[in-house]
């Protein structure tokens, strides 16, 4: 086979019309000396993207394990096309931990991209609604000062609570809340709890809430880089395959919220 660059857009029609990825496979080992390692870290990545069950059903890795020896291109193809698919499934994971919990119809619509917008945004509501979207003091401790404050009306003070803590079941669904193990009180329950109870109980719906988005916007991070990784690693007209290469742990580990779930 001849070592002049391929025609990438024939070689794309071509490995996209293949009704026997098993038997090209071995039939493109047959070949593997005759191709040099450019050409032929195209060709997998171009084979990755039409055969992606093929690939994860049969690890390449093996199957070129003795063939790759001096093609380091090649190898580091196949080597990050595993360390992604093993970061994305182990992402799905947790994913559909957050779709089991968070049911908003009109979030799953969206685009992964409107999706992280959504959530971004949603993080600037929730703090705005404890007075500290944009910095400073969060509500629960200026509630405390003005609990103790014999000039402060208590019951305004409960009907804004009251207010804001709708707001809040209503953004995130009686299921999260049961899910993080926030009890979800009456009206009637909330306005009979200590002044002590009623600052704990803010500073328990703040806590969890903010670490669960501040996880979830991470997780919907980390997978919208996965799948540009992905996409980058699929593209034969992006030659530079050492800008993906892939050498830490699977950013799931650091999402561990999740594992509660």
């Amino acid at each position: 086979m001849d070592n002049k660059n391929i025609d990438i857009k024939k070689t794309i029609d071509d490995l996209r019309q293949i009704n026997n990825p098993l038997v090209f496979l071995f039939k493109l080992i047959s070949y593997i000396d005759e191709i040099d390692d450019i050409n032929l870290s195209i060709i997998l990545r171009i084979f990755l993207k039409y055969h992606t069950n093929v690939a994860i059903n049969y690890n390449l890795k093996k199957i070129f394990f003795n063939e790759l020896n001096n093609k380091f291109l090649s190898w580091t193809v196949l080597d990050d096309f595993y360390k992604l698919m093993h970061k994305k499934t182990s992402l799905i994971i947790i994913l559909k931990k957050w779709y089991d919990v968070y049911n908003n119809k009109d979030f799953w619509k969206l685009s992964l991209n409107q999706q992280i917008d959504f959530l971004s945004n949603i993080k600037i509501y929730f703090l705005s609604l404890f007075d500290c979207s944009k910095g400073g003091m969060p509500l629960h401790y200026k509630v405390g000062s003005l609990l103790k404050s014999k000039n402060v009306n208590k019951d305004i003070i409960i009907n804004d609570l009251i207010e804001r803590l709708i707001k809040i079941l209503k953004l995130f669904g009686s299921k999260l809340f049961q899910t993080l193990a926030i009890p979800l009180l009456t009206v009637s329950d909330f306005t009979k709890l200590t002044d002590e109870n009623i600052i704990k109980y803010l500073v328990v719906i703040y806590d969890k809430f903010n670490e669960l988005l501040n996880q979830t916007i991470k997780l919907f991070d980390s997978y919208n880089l996965i799948y540009l990784q992905l996409n980058n690693l699929f593209n034969p007209l992006i030659i530079n395959i050492n800008s993906i290469s892939i050498d830490s742990d699977t950013e799931a580990d650091d999402i561990k919220l999740f594992t509660s779930f």
